[in-house]
């Protein structure tokens, strides 16, 4: 009988535990501060509803290092805000005669005549309400007529003036006499114009 040959067992193969990848802690981000836009507050307009008829440029002068201008039929209740050329003013009624209205310039305005006003509701001046060209008078041009000088110069004084329209805008003549006859005269009528369109009522 032959022998049964015996089984010779074959090493196998022993795996080796592999290194297993850790995942290291990350940082957490923290919140980033964002910043919060606050509302800017919007300026309330003033309310206005309109000039009343006839509103008008009556005078102006100067007070205190400040030039006023005297603005009839205007029936404002709260201020307003102006600019005459480029000049910037504040507009309020009359303390003692609240329909009409001043407006001051801080400063002196001098060698201005024609002047053109606008009127706004915001203190920006970017809500224009109304507009307007008028003659300021901050120019002296009184004309004294010296031929006439007699001791009683100054004297019972009285003036004549008329108010003429030339291209839709006013113009003034003031002529005036004493107790030696003609006295002096102003006026700022133009010296260039397309048309003149008649007398009309007083402006200053």
């Amino acid at each position: 009988m032959t022998p049964t040959p015996a089984l010779t067992e074959t090493p196998t193969a022993t795996f080796q535990p592999t290194a297993m990848a850790t995942m290291a802690a990350t940082e957490t981000p923290l919140p980033t501060a964002t910043a919060t836009i606050v509302p800017t507050p919007t300026e309330t307009l003033i309310p206005f509803s309109g000039f009343m008829d006839l509103f008008r440029l009556f005078r102006t002068w100067y007070k205190n290092y400040q030039t006023y201008f005297y603005f009839l039929n205007a029936g404002i209740e709260d201020m307003l805000y102006a600019s005459a050329d480029e000049f910037e003013l504040e507009c309020r009624p009359d303390p003692q005669f609240p329909v009409q209205m001043i407006c001051i310039y801080d400063g002196v305005i001098e060698g201005r005549s024609m002047m053109d006003f606008k009127f706004f509701v915001d203190r920006a001046r970017t809500v224009q309400v109304f507009e307007a060209r008028y003659d300021a008078n901050l120019v002296d041009d009184t004309i004294y007529h010296h031929q006439f000088n007699c001791p009683d110069r100054g004297k019972d004084v009285t003036c004549v003036s008329e108010y003429r329209l030339y291209d839709g805008i006013c113009y003034y003549a003031h002529t005036c006499y004493d107790a030696c006859g003609l006295y002096y005269s102003k006026d700022n009528l133009p010296t260039v114009f397309n048309e003149f369109q008649g007398f009309t009522v007083p402006c200053y």
